[in-house]
């Protein structure tokens, strides 16, 4: 109550906000207008100050709104950004659409961070990059926040052909275009799974094309939950891009992000002429809990019956080929606990601000009375070393699984 209260005074009124070390992001809204919609983009001017203090990025016009589902809910809200041309932000790649991740619940500021380290070490098209910033909204700081490219189409990000579509499976189920896929096996954790049509927009969509693109998820099911789902040219591998799975399975193991099993920010995609492929990874703010370590837990955790993977883990050559893949990682896998220290010095100073601002035990209050990573009381330092421990035991309980 009194971290709550305290945060609320703030919010109130402006507090002298002490350098960190990261970049300052600062918007203004037109009129200082609170954002307090995830649909109403707001009119707003943007600019960073970079490590020295001195200006970065002069100021830009820009409009912000909210963004997220349980996320927005909470007390630190996340916000989306949009520049009226391409802009590249802190060494990020020019683009007009941005996004900045609140990470309220996650007491270590960089689960979200490790996991686009990880999955960057893999073969999948594309993985949105990041960078951790302070953020001066309207004159007052709101605590650090990871300035993110969101998951979208286009040069430098996901790039896709025009024929191409991004698909999200998500069970808050909340898209325009959207569809559950039954494939009917009795073998199956799940009876439908959602999928909605991320890119093209719907307004682009025509009817022939969201034809096309549900009938191809259904003859990928069909062939996956068929009698011949083995076979290279009748089965699953015909239609899907199996090393991209792999990745995508393997990312998520590593992280222990039950978010498989929802599904919710599951994404995959089709080009033109291509197989569907998994990815990009996306939303990993409820992960690497000390409870995935627990060998009891490990069909849970691990995710061998999440979305479609109930029946590839059913497939001999394809579990043979997440060992060869694991192992092929596993060298640049056992070098992220030096990366996880490196992260522990660069953010120390600004989880002392943040957490001054914010508690991440409010969480509970989306979560059944529950916390969700089981960190949230833990000091910053303690938060980190259980982070860092549990990714050991990650990749020891892998190495003992596959």
């Amino acid at each position: 109550m009194k971290t709550a209260l305290i945060a609320l005074l703030y919010c109130l009124m402006p507090v002298p906000f002490t350098p960190t070390g990261l970049p300052v992001v600062y918007i203004d809204t037109e009129g200082g207008a609170a954002v307090e919609s995830k649909e109403l983009r707001i009119d707003a001017e943007l600019r960073i100050e970079d490590l020295n203090g001195t200006e970065s990025l002069e100021p830009l016009a820009c409009t912000i709104k909210g963004r997220g589902n349980i996320t927005w809910r909470w007390p630190k809200k996340p916000y989306r950004l949009r520049f009226a041309d391409d802009v590249p932000l802190l060494g990020i790649p020019a683009h007009r659409d941005w996004v900045l991740l609140a990470n309220f619940c996650d007491r270590t500021l960089m689960r979200n961070l490790l996991a686009m380290k990880v999955s960057s070490l893999t073969s999948l098209d594309w993985t949105p990059r990041c960078v951790p910033v302070e953020l001066v909204l309207n004159g007052r700081h709101l605590g650090q926040y990871l300035l993110s490219e969101s998951v979208s189409v286009g040069p430098g990000r996901l790039d896709l052909s025009p024929g191409g579509y991004l698909l999200e499976s998500d069970f808050h189920f909340d898209n325009e275009v959207q569809w559950e896929d039954y494939h009917g096996s009795s073998t199956c954790l799940f009876c439908g799974i959602p999928f909605a049509v991320k890119y093209p927009p719907a307004r682009e969509l025509t009817p022939e094309r969201e034809a096309y693109i549900k009938k191809y998820v259904k003859d990928a099911a069909s062939a996956l939950y068929g009698k011949d789902f083995t076979d290279p040219d009748k089965g699953y591998a015909a239609c899907l891009d199996v090393d991209s799975f792999v990745d995508y399975w393997l990312v998520f193991a590593i992280m222990g992000n039950s978010e498989l099993g929802h599904p919710g920010s599951v994404y995959t995609h089709l080009d033109e002429g291509g197989k569907l492929k998994a990815g990009p990874c996306w939303d990993f703010d409820w992960c690497l809990t000390k409870s995935g370590t627990n060998p009891q837990r490990a069909a849970i955790s691990l995710n061998k019956g999440a979305f479609w993977y109930g029946r590839l883990f059913k497939d001999p050559a394809f579990c043979a080929l997440v060992r060869e893949r694991y192992e092929e990682l596993l060298p640049e896998l056992r070098l992220i606990p030096d990366e996880i220290d490196n992260y522990k010095a660069k953010l120390a100073a600004s989880a002392r601000l943040n957490f001054a601002l914010w508690d991440p035990v409010m969480d509970r209050w989306e979560n059944k009375g529950l916390l969700i990573n089981g960190d949230e009381t833990l000091s910053f330092d303690e938060a980190v070393t259980q982070l860092r421990s549990t990714f050991v035991a990650r990749l020891e309980l892998l190495s003992c699984s596959l």
